[in-house]
């Protein structure tokens, strides 16, 4: 049997006059890729941030690998990679050199988790090359990678493959794929458009007006690929 690792209960979150999310219910097991679907306002980067505790429930419990009081959560969350917003990078440094500064600022002392981590995303081959001079595709993983730097159990990316061309696309497919594959990785990504996602995720969640409307499978989730809510405009 699959261990819980986030688990939500009646989670609800609200901005002034704004329900932002009613009332969630929902598990993340681990060693899946979840993909966590709605348009653009649904609620999506609002539950990321109270997972990685950027922001915090109005009401409702959140736990992780069982802990739910607040000093235990925040202990569980260093298990925890994200990219929630877009990463800072420094377009005039390297790869190398940008991680590097990551890894400072987060007080990470091993520094052979750079080359690792690169590895892992395939950008340890960049030498001298500048940010500025990368394609969407290699930023993008670059982002991940920082998210990688603290070797998570858990990564979660909001919208990872929005502004990417098809070829960027793949490239952030095939990372995650590895990732779960080879690291046993648990992964939840979340994007406003289900083909993006449809040939990564084993599992969905679909997220609309801070509600959960459905959850599928992999084999059932081409059933709603027709579904214009989901669908590319």
């Amino acid at each position: 049997m699959n261990s819980v690792i986030l688990e939500a209960r009646s989670l609800t979150k609200e901005y002034k006059q704004t329900l932002a999310l009613d009332h969630i219910n929902l598990q993340i097991k681990k060693g899946k890729i979840y993909g966590f679907i709605g348009r653009n306002g649904a609620g999506k980067t609002t539950f990321l941030r109270l997972v990685t505790g950027l922001a915090f429930p109005t009401s409702g419990t959140l736990s992780l690998w069982g802990k739910s009081e607040t000093v235990e959560l925040q202990k569980q969350r260093k298990r925890i990679g994200s990219m929630i917003e877009t990463p800072a990078l420094f377009p005039a440094m390297t790869a190398y050199q940008n991680m590097e500064i990551q890894r400072i600022q987060r007080g990470i002392p091993d520094k052979t988790v750079i080359k690792r981590t690169l590895d892992m995303v395939g950008l340890n081959d960049t030498g001298k090359k500048r940010v500025r001079n990368f394609s969407l595709g290699m930023r993008q993983r670059l982002g991940i990678a920082m998210a990688l730097l603290n070797t998570p159990e858990f990564l979660i990316l909001d919208e990872p493959v929005n502004g990417l061309d098809p070829a960027g696309i793949v490239e952030v497919r095939n990372l995650l794929k590895m990732l779960n594959r080879e690291y046993g990785m648990t992964i939840l990504v979340s994007s406003h458009i289900l083909e993006e996602l449809y040939q990564t995720a084993t599992e969905f969640i679909l997220l609309d007006h801070g509600n959960i409307i459905e959850e599928i499978n992999g084999a059932n989730v081409i059933l709603r690929f027709r579904q214009p809510m989901y669908r590319k405009q």
